[in-house]
């Protein structure tokens, strides 16, 4: 949970963005998870179509990288993965502020097959310089590598982000200017008109394709739009099909499922190493009781991997009926309004 930086919208405490009072985890209690991680993975990925048996593990916080035995963890991630090589293909990916020494990002880099980079406008001018040397340095290495911008609503900060995106067009790294999400009594983060245009143009450009005009636009008293609870961007820049139109190309859609039937737990684990709680997914963090909440904690482990054995064999797993009044990251995993359209979609990735 613990980050090097401390921007205005990310919150803190323990169940926000980052929480610098607590520890970083202990080693052994990382190696632990990482062992859970790929127990309870292989079982779903035993279920899916040869073709798509891959496992991304994201490696964040906070800040993932300001871990001081990071290192050894990402070691062991790829010596702990021998065992399931021939089952599934595995991905190791971070989500990084990219703010960190050269000497350890010379370690890092090796262990890490993609890297998603965030640029943060609230940081210092020495910090930005650092971040577009390491950007750099990640580049150079043949590592794939994308950046996502952080669009400040303040006039000074959202500008300051288009200079980033410039450079990183520049320089051609992949990037991916998103919107800022936050609690929505948090006015202050809101876009006014001009900006919502800007999103809005970038959404329709030719590099997205987008083929509808997007989600209705929430304004405030004053307003200013929130975007946040007006729909979203997948974290990743994927484009979303609906509707089962696969030939369809949304890159910002509502992000309003309540009571919708969701995959998440088909597509995401989100371990809270912090707190021991393991959860579907690292925001919406549904169970399958239809409530918000962990699904088994990590000194239980071995209890949550046996129930989830019997119910995948049996096929008698609970259907996750989303209870939240909107979706963040789990947008992408497939989901419908009726269980009957639910499961007929499943069949695509699950068809037993």
């Amino acid at each position: 949970m613990k980050c090097n930086l401390d921007c205005s919208y990310c919150a803190s405490g323990l169940y926000n963005g980052h929480d610098n009072s607590t520890k970083h985890p202990s080693l052994n209690a990382c190696l632990k998870s990482i062992d859970f991680m790929f127990e309870y993975v292989d079982l779903y990925m035993k279920t899916k179509i040869r073709g798509i048996r891959c496992v991304v593990l994201n490696v964040y916080g906070g800040e993932s990288l300001y871990h001081p035995h990071i290192v050894k963890i990402l070691e062991e991630v790829h010596n702990k993965y021998k065992k399931y090589q021939t089952e599934w293909e595995l991905t190791v990916t971070t989500t990084t502020n990219a703010i960190v020494s050269e000497k350890n990002l010379e370690k890092i880099i090796p262990l890490i097959d993609e890297f998603t980079v965030s640029y943060h406008t609230e940081n210092t001018p020495k910090q930005k310089e650092q971040f577009q040397k390491n950007l750099l340095t990640i580049k150079q290495h043949n590592k794939r590598v994308k950046c996502v911008v952080l669009m400040h609503s303040k006039t000074d900060l959202f500008n300051d982000a288009n200079a980033m995106i410039e450079w990183l067009t520049h320089h051609d790294i992949r990037h991916l200017p998103r919107q800022l999400d936050h609690d929505i009594i948090e006015t202050q983060f809101n876009y006014n008109p001009q900006k919502v245009v800007w999103f809005k143009d970038f959404y329709q450009s030719k590099t997205y394709k987008s083929t509808q005009a997007g989600p209705e636009l929430i304004t405030d008293v004053d307003d200013n739009i929130d975007l946040a609870d007006s729909g979203r961007a997948c974290c990743g820049g994927r484009q979303f099909s609906v509707d089962q139109n696969y030939k369809s190309r949304e890159f910002s859609v509502n992000n309003k499922f309540t009571n919708w039937y969701c995959s998440v737990n088909h597509f995401f684990l989100y371990i809270k190493q912090v707190t021991g709680e393991i959860f579907t997914n690292k925001d919406c963090k549904m169970n399958f009781d239809a409530n918000v909440g962990p699904i088994g904690t990590l000194d239980q482990s071995q209890d949550l991997i046996a129930y989830t054995r019997q119910n995948l064999e049996n096929n008698t797993l609970s259907t996750i009926q989303c209870k939240k009044s909107k979706c963040c990251c789990g947008m992408c995993a497939p989901k419908s309004k009726d269980l009957s359209t639910y499961n007929n979609i499943m069949k695509k990735y699950q068809p037993q």
